[in-house]
């Protein structure tokens, strides 16, 4: 800073520096940008000689590719075709579920309906319907033979709108397990 300074209060001027020499219009000169390769004379006939020997060279194993990714769709197609063909048997087996259970409990409530019998019943004020304990606990015991568990149970009893036996609250896959039990 004190060169600086100095040289400002100075009246002398400061010599100027040299120019800078001058590379056709620029300041850095023009590098050589071609190879050696590139310098020699190839005539036309040679390199389409050569890019034949190269493309021979690899049409080999651009037809194993080709055919093992040919393969590998075959096989994708297969899965998805098994995948989709599984998902709607599985929603058969779902709807047949539903439907057999729909005919048992009509089945019950049939029958116990024709005995005479004199049973509790509870009521789900909000939808209005009707329900035994004796039918809750007939439900229960089906649902459970066929392999349902506590939560798809009680989710069942929750969609139906069936009313717990206290009358309050929802139904829970641990509600179910004591009922088992």
């Amino acid at each position: 800073m004190n060169d600086f300074l100095r040289n400002l209060r100075s009246s002398h001027k400061k010599d100027t520096p040299p120019p800078r020499k001058n590379f056709d219009g620029n300041y850095y000169p023009k590098t050589e940008r071609r190879t050696l390769e590139d310098r020699r004379n190839i005539s036309d006939f040679d390199k389409s000689e050569t890019l034949a020997q190269h493309l021979g060279d690899a049409l080999p194993e651009i037809l194993e590719n080709t055919t093992t990714l040919a393969e590998q769709v075959e096989r994708l197609a297969a899965t998805n075709e098994l995948t989709a063909e599984s998902k709607i048997r599985q929603q058969n087996a779902v709807a047949d579920f539903f439907n057999t259970l729909n005919k048992l409990l009509t089945e019950n409530t049939e029958t116990n309906t024709s005995k005479g019998q004199s049973q509790k019943v509870t009521a789900s004020y909000a939808s209005g319907t009707h329900y035994t304990k004796d039918d809750i606990l007939s439900i229960i015991r089906n649902m459970r033979n066929q392999g349902a568990t506590f939560s798809i149970i009680a989710d069942y009893l929750q969609e139906k709108g069936m009313p717990t036996f206290s009358g309050r609250g929802e139904w829970h896959a641990q509600t179910i397990h004591r009922l088992c039990k």
